[in-house]
């Protein structure tokens, strides 16, 4: 009966993570970036984010690669697709920690609960982001690794290929992969003592085993010769390895000030590996046990890591791959603990069967405030809403064939990222951190609260890009009479940095779009000094000079200011018409 009654709950229990991820389902913003990335190699322009320029302008590779059969019919959204792929990942996880109970018993499914009441597995479960599918490799590698009594190659291969797939799916990947090799040695070692070092040399599964472990050898030899680095752009965009510590413990901070019932996991994770710590040195070769290494060491160094660098600025979200392996070492670890406590033993399993509630009765830090941002952390499925997102598409789509006939090229902040997916511009540049663009990526945060935001916007590099549309206001000098390009009420109005009749006159085919005809505009300009003798102030100049005239790297200025005309030549790349001499200034 019990075990009837034990089936029915873990089924429920998963049903219910399920259908919850289902209906909470969202994109962020940063997804459009691997989206827009998969669409392109669809395309055949290589996996760029702008055609020609080959920038690892993202930390997902396996998730990017997904996505790419989505994008060459339009039978199946890819955003639907990553719905899909991230709550199977999220069933995938269920799945393994069931299958980490050795044996299907009595006992209450500590781990599993854990997990699903856990609110941010659920919402992580869809995002875009390759969370769900990042914890769910190490899991499954994890279990295949682990599991097996002896060194039983065709029983641990599974797991090598999900630990070398954790490699493509994320860079800190290479830490677990590492530490799986470094148990695997430990238990080679034990091996020799009962088996010759000949007799596994020879097992033809032994060759097969050393393949599969170093393949990620051979993937980051291909990026190396693909975007000539070995780490990806973002890694210097977000934090290029520097210490942000007293953001870091923010971000921890937060995440167990909501998450309080982790408090006592956490607490107990610690006892638990220094006792194994102590023991361990005390035991035959033999006898040792190396599991700590996956289910301790693992994710104490990778917590480490991304607290050391600040965090993220998405609450909790790099600290859930490692959550299911936490809560099995605990599942696992805690009956025997328990049984040391000969008394009260009511109290302490009341105590212990507790902790998941208290993990579901979160304490919601964000509650009440009207954006869900605290200390530069934001809790963005309550930004990205399904609904406003699709909203957003729907209204965009049809500009998408102006935006790519007049190749327009344009500046975007991280927010707009739906934006550069859906209308497609030719040139695409990430300013908020320079995700996509390597100069931008190096350039010093101004604000280090938000991590992996607050860069200075580089107006004289994007002049030199010939960036056309800036799609945010924010950061930006005083805007003039001229350089505004309204959106009616679709945003706030953006910024035109570099002017092109040709680019203006397609974008002004859409309905709701507003800008200045700079031609009338100069024009003006010529009669009102011409008649009143004035001089035209210098900044303004050299503002209108900026706009037609941004110097290209490489290239000679084509238009210049003297002390007695402006000139605007007509045959240049910028202003296409027929050279003429626009005003006479002094």
């Amino acid at each position: 009966m019990k075990r009837i009654f034990y089936f029915i709950f873990i089924v429920l229990l998963i049903l219910f993570g399920i259908i919850s991820a289902y209906r909470m389902r969202w994109i962020s913003d940063d997804a459009f970036i691997s989206l827009r990335y998969a669409k392109n190699f669809a395309d055949g322009k290589g996996l760029v984010f702008n055609e020609g320029e080959f920038v690892e302008g993202y930390t997902n590779f396996l998730w990017t690669i997904l996505f790419v059969p989505f994008h060459l019919s339009d039978r199946i959204d890819p955003v639907d697709a990553s719905y899909f792929f991230g709550i199977l990942a999220f069933f995938g996880t269920c799945v393994y920690l069931i299958l980490f109970r050795k044996k299907f018993d009595f006992h209450f499914p500590f781990a599993l609960s854990c997990f699903v009441l856990l609110y941010h597995n659920r919402v992580f479960a869809t995002g875009g982001l390759e969370t769900s599918l990042h914890g769910f490799l190490f899991l499954a590698a994890s279990y295949y690794i682990t599991n097996s009594e002896n060194l039983a190659f065709h029983k641990i291969l599974p797991g090598i290929v999900f630990s070398s797939l954790s490699c493509l799916n994320r860079p800190d990947g290479l830490l677990f992969h590492t530490l799986v090799g470094i148990f695997l040695i430990l238990k080679f070692s034990q091996e020799i003592k009962s088996r010759s070092v000949r007799s596994i040399l020879l097992n033809p599964s032994f060759g097969l085993f050393c393949i599969v472990y170093s393949s990620p050898v051979l993937f980051y030899i291909w990026k190396l010769e693909y975007y000539g680095n070995i780490l990806p752009n973002t890694f210097y965009a977000k934090s290029g390895g520097n210490a942000n510590l007293l953001q870091g413990l923010v971000y921890l901070r937060s995440f167990l000030t909501m998450y309080y019932g982790m408090i006592p996991i956490v607490g107990f994770v610690f006892f638990s590996f220094f006792q194994t710590i102590r023991k361990h040195f005390s035991q035959t070769l033999k006898k040792k046990d190396f599991r700590w290494i996956l289910f301790v060491l693992f994710p104490i160094l990778y917590s480490g890591y991304y607290t050391w660098i600040g965090g993220d600025f998405m609450f909790s979200r790099f600290y859930l791959p490692i959550l299911p392996i936490v809560f099995v070492w605990t599942e696992q670890k805690v009956p025997s603990f328990l049984k040391s406590l000969s008394q009260r033993k009511k109290i302490r399993n009341v105590i212990f069967y507790s902790i998941p509630i208290l993990i579901l009765l979160r304490w919601d830090i964000y509650k009440g405030l009207p954006l869900p941002v605290r200390s530069g952390i934001a809790d963005e499925n309550q930004i990205y809403k399904r609904e406003s997102v699709e909203q957003i598409r729907n209204r965009i789509l049809p500009w998408k064939k102006h935006f790519e006939n007049s190749k327009v090229r344009v500046a975007f902040a991280g927010s707009e990222c739906i934006l550069i997916y859906y209308l497609n511009p030719i040139l695409a540049i990430e300013t908020e951190a320079g995700l996509t663009d390597p100069v931008i990526a190096k350039m010093e945060f101004e604000n280090k609260e938000r991590v992996g935001h607050g860069k200075p916007v580089p107006l004289r590099y994007l002049r030199d890009r010939n960036v056309h549309l800036l799609l945010f206001s924010n950061g930006l000098p005083i805007k003039t009479e001229y350089d505004e390009f309204l959106t009616g009420d679709f945003s706030s109005p953006w910024r035109i940095l570099t002017y092109s009749p040709s680019v203006m006159k397609e974008l002004l085919k859409i309905p709701s779009f507003q800008a200045v005809d700079f031609e009338s505009y100069l024009d003006v300009y010529k009669k009102t000094y011409k008649n009143t003798r004035s001089a035209a102030p210098e900044e303004k100049i050299f503002r209108i000079r900026c706009l037609l005239f941004p110097k290209r790297r490489g290239q000679k200025q084509t238009g210049m200011v003297s002390k007695k005309f402006i000139i605007f030549p007509r045959n240049g790349n910028f202003f296409p018409s027929e050279g003429i001499l626009i005003a006479k200034i002094r």
